[in-house]
């Protein structure tokens, strides 16, 4: 990364944004119509900036992706309930065409003050649960199958009533099931909210994260049969003595090489914090020693969104994090051995991000070239920034960067068409196949606004999109290894990618450009290896991994690809 820039491989974006390009707004005609209320008060509560989470996956076992949006409502004890702010579950019938569930998703139309939803398949059964963090109590929803939800928090051993957002399943030890981390923000009292701004009409504004004590992580081992057991000391997770967190973003990741999954949590204007996992579901605090704390500078940072990926084509994991503005966002590069840089600047990743706030994001393959793109949502968490600071607005545009292959990057935004087109207190930023073309579309949810649902057309106007290939029903925290025929490999991560508040889809996209697949190598958490070798290489579709470990795909005259004793060509 430290040899000179390679030449642009996109047409330059130029100054005027486009009306129409890479990505479409689908929303109405998807029948997507879920608006967000942060139950906004003149008190200017923290909580009512901060929403709200989603998640993207297949809820009912049809093959296609869903989308489940959390939903804030009126400020706990500060207004009078409202049962028709609920939680949704939208339905999709394969060709983006959504249905919302209403009552019939049972307790998933949950009507807590809403935060955040995490993924995981809890129970071992085969079908994604879900927890939802709120301001005040958590729900665990265990999944049928068939996308109805039943409230289990109770007879789980799980609980949690704080202000909680991001969280994470995966299994940490190495048993079989999943485990849970869940990142809790900051100690707010709502009946006495702290006052911000100056003290004249329409100056009041919400409070920065320093005004309030940071609350403590906490780490739920699963006994086997999808009851937790609080054990974060046990774990090695608790910072004591030392600050709590204030976290707003956790990432599961082998930082290290080593097959065991580590963990990387945001926080919010206080060091970050890198686990690093010893194989066993212990912990050791591995931040000072990685360089990922704190920016290349030395400088704590406000972290809220997160992704990981290797940016760079050598192999190994790198982190993206979204900041404050007159911050940049941050990506780490991985040096190896769970050592990382400060590459922002040298990426082209910086001056882009400087005035606006970064929340949702993804490194996502959005032109199936077979690099890694950025996007990222943006919004100001002060809705009168602008009385403030010249220039700073509370909606804020979302950006796009197209990846060169070497891990440097070019702004896209003017062409992203819709994505980018209009300003949005935009927080998640969640991607999936949802009209089944293979390549990734976008959902973006707003704090006090509508979801947005993105089409993607293939990537920017006149360039033509590569090949995508699906891979269903992998292991979370599988390594995967792709080969090419053109010579080309491609790591990847399985499992639901996180990124502010919520989860994407996790089946797996590998964008093939113009070549086709040779070969997989697919590594457990263990250290196993299981190596597919194609009949005949595959040029696209969606394959989901069998019990056998073959790969079955949903077109019939698609290669099959099947176990290898022999080890794919590096």
């Amino acid at each position: 990364m430290g040899t000179a820039p390679s030449a642009p491989r996109h047409a330059p974006a130029g100054e005027q944004l486009a009306t129409s390009g890479w990505f479409v707004d689908v929303t109405v005609t998807s029948g997507l119509d879920f608006v967000h209320d942060a139950g906004l008060l003149p008190e200017k509560h923290l909580p009512e900036t901060m929403g709200a989470g989603a998640a993207l996956a297949d809820l009912d076992a049809d093959g296609d992706t869903d989308i489940y949006l959390v939903q804030s409502g009126p400020m706990p004890g500060q207004a009078p309930p409202d049962p028709s702010k609920r939680n949704a579950l939208y339905l999709n019938d394969g060709r983006g065409q959504l249905r919302e569930l209403g009552s019939a998703a049972g307790d998933g139309a949950h009507d807590g003050y809403g935060m955040g939803v995490a993924l995981g398949d809890v129970e071992g059964d085969g079908d994604p649960d879900l927890l939802v963090t709120n301001l005040g109590p958590d729900v665990l929803l265990l999944n049928d199958g068939q996308a109805r939800f039943a409230d289990a928090t109770a007879s789980s051993g799980y609980t949690d009533t704080r202000w909680t957002g991001a969280a994470a399943f995966f299994d940490a030890d190495a048993d079989g099931d999943l485990d849970l981390y869940v990142a809790a923000y900051v100690q707010v009292d709502l009946a006495h909210p702290l006052w911000c701004g100056r003290r004249e009409p329409g100056w009041r504004s919400a409070c920065h994260p320093d005004s309030y004590p940071g609350l403590p992580d906490r780490f739920w081992r699963n006994d086997g049969d999808g009851h937790f057991t609080e054990a974060t000391e046990q774990a090695g997770l608790n910072l004591t003595p030392g600050p709590n967190g204030k976290g707003l973003g956790v990432l599961v990741l082998d930082v290290d090489d080593d097959f065991d999954l580590d963990l990387y949590v945001a926080n919010d204007s206080v060091e970050n914090r890198l686990w690093i996992n010893d194989g066993s579901g212990h912990f050791s605090d591995g931040t000072i020693l990685s360089g990922t704390g704190v920016s290349g500078r030395g400088m704590t940072e406000a972290g809220m969104g997160v992704a990981q990926g290797d940016v760079d084509a050598d192999g190994d994991l790198d982190l993206f994090v979204t900041n404050f503005d007159d911050e940049s966002n941050t990506l780490y590069r991985n040096e190896g051995g769970g050592m990382f840089r400060d590459a922002t600047s040298l990426s082209g990743l910086d001056s882009p991000s400087r005035l606006r706030v970064g929340f949702g994001t993804l490194l996502s393959d959005l032109d199936a070239d077979g690099d890694l793109d950025i996007a990222v949502a943006n919004g100001h968490i002060i809705d009168n920034i602008a009385l403030y600071h010249d220039g700073k607005t509370h909606a804020q545009r979302a950006l796009l960067f197209a990846n060169r292959g070497d891990g440097r990057f070019d702004d896209l935004s003017a062409l992203a068409g819709d994505l980018s087109a209009q300003p949005l207190v935009g927080r998640g930023l969640y991607d999936g196949d949802m009209d089944g073309d293979g390549d990734r579309d976008l959902l973006i949810t707003t704090c006090g606004g509508a979801a947005r649902l993105l089409a993607n057309t293939g990537g920017p106007p006149g360039a033509r999109g590569g090949r995508s290939l699906l891979l269903a029903g992998l292991t979370p925290g599988t390594r995967v290894r792709a080969l090419l025929v053109d010579g080309r490999r491609l790591d990847r991560l399985a499992g639901p990618a996180p990124s502010y508040f919520g989860q994407a889809d996790p089946v797996l996209h590998l964008g093939l450009g113009d070549s086709a697949l040779q070969a997989l190598q697919l590594t457990d958490i263990l250290g196993r290896c299981t190596h597919l070798i194609f009949e005949r290489p595959a040029t696209g579709g969606r394959y989901q991994l069998q019990p056998d470990g073959s790969l079955a795909a949903a077109s019939p005259d698609a290669p099959v690809a099947r176990p290898s004793p022999r080890e794919p060509d590096r």
